[in-house]
């Protein structure tokens, strides 16, 4: 028994609320996909389920690590492939929920994207390089030091270029082919089975961000702020700069007022649900649909539980 379900989507698309309802008919196990729902404290920002529906239904990789803490994408991985296995010894099937891009991508390749932490003295090298130079310079780079690697993305492939270089210059300059053929040996291979929420009315969604913000206000989001703040004074807090305690932490600290606060949580929210909704649409081996339709959701995973 290999099978694994990602339920993805947007933000505020009511991922939460349909994989409770699978959960309430298959023998499924959440796992939470999610940047900041990891960090212990971050609550209400993070629209992290309550106690009372994480006692009901236990949600794996929520609470897990302190706020000063930093969690990599290939910490995420390695937890991920233990729970995923912990869930199977259980002959349940693991529903991995969520709408963090950088963690379905590295599951979805097995890994390979996070295969080693980047030193802040490595990114600022390379982007040293880019901005003294060109991306054609950090292209022709590559292709010195591994033209196999080169060879498989596009020229202008920014994204790429500048992540294969990472691993070059973090890796005692050992050619990015190399490694990647190394770790491709502990690969993780799963039976997947990818649905995506992509509501077809786009101000629909801008409207239920826009509920969800004031209600997380309502429910304290300052205060919450306010308290983290106070008991890690002088502290780095990594969740501390993500969508809604970013902009929530600078008007505490007199930096922005009110209305302005709540403008730009509520802009670059609809910025992070349009970022995620072009992943999800280029995403191949996706059942996608346009609203939470619960009935052939069930039905889909029925079979593929078949």
């Amino acid at each position: 028994m290999n099978n694994v379900i990602s339920l993805m989507g947007p933000t505020a698309s009511g991922k939460t609320d349909l994989a409770i309802s699978l959960c309430k008919e298959f023998n499924i196990e959440i796992i939470s996909v999610d940047s900041v729902m990891v960090y212990k404290k971050f609550n209400i920002g993070s629209a992290k389920p309550n106690n009372n529906i994480l006692k009901i239904y236990p949600h794996k990789m929520i609470n897990i690590i302190e706020p000063w803490h930093k969690y990599s994408v290939a910490k995420f991985y390695k937890d991920l492939i233990l729970n995923i296995k912990d869930i199977h010894k259980r002959k349940k099937t693991p529903l991995l929920v969520g709408g963090s891009i950088m963690y379905f991508k590295t599951f979805f390749s097995g890994g390979l994207s996070e295969m080693s932490d980047v030193s802040k003295e490595v990114k600022n090298k390379i982007q040293k390089m880019l901005h003294e130079n060109n991306l054609s310079y950090l292209y022709s780079f590559l292709k010195d030091v591994d033209r196999i690697s080169a060879e498989k993305i596009h020229y202008n492939d920014q994204y790429r270029i500048i992540r294969l270089l990472e691993i070059y210059f973090s890796n005692n300059l050992q050619k990015p082919s190399s490694i990647m053929r190394q770790c491709a040996k502990n690969v993780q291979y799963f039976k997947n089975l990818n649905i995506s929420i992509i509501p077809y009315n786009r101000s629909h969604l801008h409207s239920k961000i826009e509920a969800r913000y004031k209600d997380m206000m309502q429910k304290g989001l300052l205060d919450e702020i306010s308290q983290i703040k106070e008991s890690h004074k002088g502290m780095d807090l990594p969740a501390m700069k993500t969508i809604g305690y970013r902009q929530g932490s600078d008007y505490l600290d007199g930096k922005i007022d009110l209305d302005l606060m709540k403008s730009r949580t509520l802009a670059a929210t609809r910025q992070l649900a349009k970022r995620q909704i072009t992943w999800l649409r280029h995403l191949d081996s996706c059942t996608v649909y346009t609203s939470l339709d619960y009935g052939n959701i069930h039905r889909r995973i029925d079979k593929f539980l078949e």
